[in-house]
């Protein structure tokens, strides 16, 4: 009979944690949902800023490409209006002095004649229209104008997201707990460069204090360590006040932070002090010192030593 109660009660102990992992499970699928609808809102948010920019980008070189187009077209009429009036003034002027040459052919007096003739060849040789140019300074042409931005549309058709670095793994035969320091080992994801990400830069490690050898069930909150350049670290200087230490680890790259690794609980031995009978030696006595030698069974770590009554 009691031998099938400690039965029962193993079971008891057995599904009231995994209830109470299952419902941490649950809490956690929650979050995540409320999360995910945060995350997509903040992300929509983001493109449609990194897009107004782009719009706006494209605007502004738009308008200075049309104001180079309008400048050059303002020079050209100036100089194709100038030389235009230049010819019309030598037109009248050969008009003028052909009516003239005209009019000298009916002089009868030979004297007048041969004045009105010399008169006649020095304006010819003075005249704009021999002096002016019959050819316009300018082209028409505005071939050095033309765009082909066929590169920047398939570049537009390349835009994506940034690529952000895979998760690391972490090295479980790593790890290690030890004179209150855990030394946290992980393996990059870095394969992941051959797919176009850019080469991971630093990574973020998260750790905090549970009861639950399970690295799902939650605890304190995370504890975040960053700017880390090696796959290693050590966390000293912690108080081993729970049985385990659970811990998490992403990269980072320029773009942005990837996915944590999948959290590994680690073993602390907190509160879970052994009393353990010893047999030291005496190795020597004076009026103020004892000094005790003896052997640490494994699998203990550290021992406490009670001095008894004399």
């Amino acid at each position: 009979m009691d031998t099938q109660k400690e039965a029962l009660q193993r079971i008891i102990s057995t599904l009231t944690n995994k209830k109470e992992e299952l419902q941490h499970f649950l809490d956690s699928i929650d979050g995540s949902l409320s999360g995910l609808e945060e995350e997509s809102c903040k992300a929509m948010v983001e493109l449609e800023a990194e897009l107004d920019q782009l719009r706006s980008s494209l605007e502004e070189r738009g308008a200075q490409l049309c104001e180079m187009i309008k400048e050059e077209e303002q020079r050209k009429k100036a100089e194709l209006k100038r030389q235009r009036s230049e010819g019309a003034c030598a037109l009248r002027s050969c008009d003028d002095l052909l009516a003239f040459s005209n009019q000298t052919l009916t002089v009868s007096d030979e004297e007048e004649f041969l004045t009105a003739a010399r008169l006649i060849k020095e304006r010819v040789t003075m005249a704009p229209a021999f002096r002016l140019t019959t050819r316009p300074c300018v082209s028409e042409s505005m071939s050095q104008y033309a765009v082909d931005f066929s590169a920047e549309r398939e570049g537009l058709h390349k835009l994506h997201f940034l690529p952000v670095p895979r998760a690391p793994e972490i090295d479980v035969s790593g790890c290690s707990v030890q004179d209150n320091a855990v030394h946290v080992a992980w393996r990059s994801a870095a394969e992941a460069d051959a797919d176009g990400c850019w080469p991971i830069q630093r990574y973020e490690l998260e750790y905090r204090k549970t009861t639950h050898g399970s690295a799902l069930v939650g605890g304190a909150c995370w504890e975040r360590i960053c700017d880390i350049t090696e796959t290693q670290i050590i966390i000293s200087g912690l108080k081993f006040d729970s049985p385990f230490v659970v811990v998490r680890v992403r990269a980072t790259n320029k773009a942005a932070a990837g996915e944590f690794s999948e959290p590994v609980a680690l073993e602390t031995r907190g509160k879970q002090l052994t009393r353990v009978q010893l047999l030291p030696s005496l190795i020597s006595r004076t009026s103020q010192d004892l000094i005790l030698r003896w052997t640490c069974p494994d699998p203990f770590r550290s021992i406490l030593v009670h001095p008894g009554p004399p």
